[in-house]
């Protein structure tokens, strides 16, 4: 294969990955706490895909379990696989009265799974809750050291690459009762870098077809040489 050829399909290949990767943040516009996606490519193979934490818009809904979090942190999660963490604050109570994710994963206070009479619900600043004026239990919010790998499960969860790194207490993070963390991204934005990304992947296609049609060619004149 010639090396215009390979750079083409090589190129195609990483644009489809782009592709794939944008699409995915647009599909998660209207999810609460999605932190938006990037991925990364040394000398034209995939490396990896990576989340940026960076802070979202703050948008208010009033609903008493809609908790949105200020700052570094997160909320920790017990699913089925084990804990997992997430900035997803649209909470809700199950059938027990737990106080669970939109999945049905209990969310950790610093006494374990938080369970609520659902008739009046308090949550302060610094994520003590409060039932029909009783102290409860205090959301346990965590935060990891600067630089640590997360992976993301599912649409909304996280959990460390390496499953020896340990969380610690967020101590810059607090929580704001009636809200929501938007996404971290602007839909407009993602759509300009889809539209340049498409264009970018049709280059590279019509690139391929290019090479492929002359290669066809040399092909069938050396065959009738012969």
């Amino acid at each position: 294969m010639r090396i215009g050829s390979q750079v083409a399909t090589l190129g195609s290949l990483q644009q489809e990955k782009r592709l794939d990767v944008i699409a995915n943040n647009l599909a998660n516009a209207n999810t609460p706490g999605f932190k938006k996606e990037g991925v990364r490519f040394e000398d034209f193979m995939f490396q990896e895909t990576y989340s940026q934490y960076e802070q979202g818009p703050i948008r208010t809904t009033g609903n008493p379990l809609d908790v949105a979090l200020l700052g570094k942190g997160f909320f920790r999660v017990q699913s089925p696989d084990g804990i997992l963490y997430t900035r997803a604050g649209n909470l809700t109570m199950d059938a027990e009265g737990a106080l669970v994710t939109q999945e049905g994963w209990p969310v950790l206070g610093q006494g374990g799974v938080i369970e609520l009479t659902g008739r009046h619900v308090r949550i302060e600043p610094d994520g003590q809750i409060f039932d029909d004026g009783f102290a409860v239990d205090t959301l346990d919010l965590v935060a990891f050291p600067e630089g640590t790998r997360m992976l993301r499960v599912g649409g909304n969860g996280f959990r460390p690459a390496d499953a020896a790194a340990a969380p610690e207490a967020a101590v810059d993070c607090t929580v704001e009762q009636g809200s929501l963390e938007d996404p971290n991204f602007s839909v407009v934005a993602e759509m300009t870098q889809l539209i340049e990304t498409l264009r970018i992947f049709e280059t590279y296609q019509k690139m391929s077809q290019t090479f492929h049609q002359e290669d066809t060619q040399l092909i069938s004149k050396l065959g009738s040489t012969t």
